[in-house]
């Protein structure tokens, strides 16, 4: 893929050390030119950072919104829900595995802009718009853009996260979300530290 046709990351600084530190979330990588992060999704290119997984979902369902599991929000309603490779966490007991561990060209993904992912929301009639099955942090460019066209269609959004997300980048991507589930993986730091490396 050549880099006119990648989204250029946000929350990213040049090191004096040749590389770039990644600010999305707590993990802080630097990353080497022509390397990912930890999450596999943000690779240095040329001295900038790009969100690789932009536009790339590795699927789309039609759920339940309890499936979120969202109890008080729009109750009875189906949600499309999507998610793209990758992940900034590691958990052991991640359901989603095959697709929150693999590198966008190891794993299935369709082409979609955000205009297409409101196109298949209106098409099935879905009131919301689900960010889940990874952790929708690594593709905030996305969900920014995805969200902002929601909120002008009347389209609610629901992030389905662990939370490890910098303060700032949170400001920015959750400026369109009307509703969340932080997943906890565990209570303690300890276990955190040994189950989700």
């Amino acid at each position: 893929m050549r880099t006119s046709e990648l989204k250029e990351a946000k929350w990213w600084n040049p090191t004096d050390r040749g590389k770039i530190l990644c600010t999305l979330c707590p993990r802080y990588c630097e990353i080497g030119e022509g390397q990912p992060g930890f999450c596999y999704i943000r690779q240095n290119i040329g001295g900038k950072l790009y969100s690789i997984g932009y536009g790339r979902p590795t699927g789309f369902a039609i759920d339940p919104i309890e499936k979120k599991p969202l109890n008080h929000f729009l109750p009875g309603t189906s949600i499309l829900s999507f998610g793209t490779a990758g992940c900034n966490l590691g958990c052991k007991f991640c359901q989603n595995w095959s697709i929150s561990k693999a590198k966008l060209d190891e794993t299935y993904s369709v082409e979609a802009s955000p205009e297409d992912v409101i196109a298949l929301a209106k098409k099935y009639r879905t009131p919301s718009i689900a960010y889940t099955y990874n952790d929708p942090t690594i593709f905030g460019e996305y969900v920014i853009d995805i969200s902002k066209l929601a909120r002008e269609e009347g389209i609610k959004n629901v992030m389905v996260t662990a939370g490890y997300i910098d303060k700032e980048a949170r400001k920015e991507i959750y400026q369109y979300i009307d509703a969340a589930n932080v997943d906890l993986k565990g209570f303690t730091e300890r276990f955190y530290f040994k189950n989700t490396f």
